[in-house]
């Protein structure tokens, strides 16, 4: 069940779910997600980049201040930082989607998921689908967050915050993504498939 202004206003006060929160940003089920002031773009790169090596990943991104505004090319796909830090509740996951607003002007962010006890800054993905240059400031609202309560008991073990492959718990600056940090269960499996 999704949880209401008030108790996404409750949550967020009294135990710090969304720093620093923001009563204008407050919708009937959703939390309106702002842009930041730093943002990730991706270099054109010559050679492949191999998705197994994580030093190579590095190379695809830059990083940019977006303080006086960015912007964004057409089919151009980049991150940005969020404006708030959530840190959800063991029984609260949360859901990012797009804004009505930016995707009929042709901005689009990514949906994501968070599990339960998330904590950090988040890097949202923004795809600009126009034939146009769209421009972008900090405090830009760009998406909005829908929180729901999970019900039944959690194994803890499972949280988030307590699980080894949590690779962007408490992440403020950003962190490259590490592909082969995959269960090992799985990469068992696509390696078989491979045939290697």
């Amino acid at each position: 069940m999704l949880l209401s202004d008030q108790e996404i206003k409750k949550l967020a006060k009294e135990d710090g779910m969304i720093t620093p929160f923001e009563e204008r940003n407050l919708q009937s089920v959703s939390y309106d997600i702002t842009a930041g002031n730093i943002a990730r773009v991706f270099n054109r790169l010559s050679d492949p980049i191999d998705l197994n090596d994580k030093e190579n990943i590095k190379l695809t991104y830059c990083e940019i201040d977006i303080t006086d505004g960015y912007l964004i090319k057409p089919n151009e796909y980049m991150l940005v930082k969020s404006g708030e830090k959530y840190t959800l509740p063991d029984d609260i996951a949360a859901y990012a989607r797009p804004r009505t607003t930016l995707s009929r002007l042709g901005l689009i962010l990514t949906p994501q998921h968070f599990n339960p006890s998330f904590s950090g800054y988040i890097y949202y993905g923004l795809l600009n689908v126009t034939p146009n240059i769209l421009k972008i400031y900090p405090g830009t609202s760009i998406g909005q967050i829908v929180f729901e309560k999970v019900y039944g008991a959690l194994d803890k073990k499972n949280l988030y915050k307590n699980k080894t492959s949590a690779q962007y718990q408490n992440e403020n600056e950003f962190i490259i993504p590490d592909v082969n940090n995959t269960r090992p269960e799985i990469m068992v499996y696509v390696n078989g498939i491979l045939g290697e």
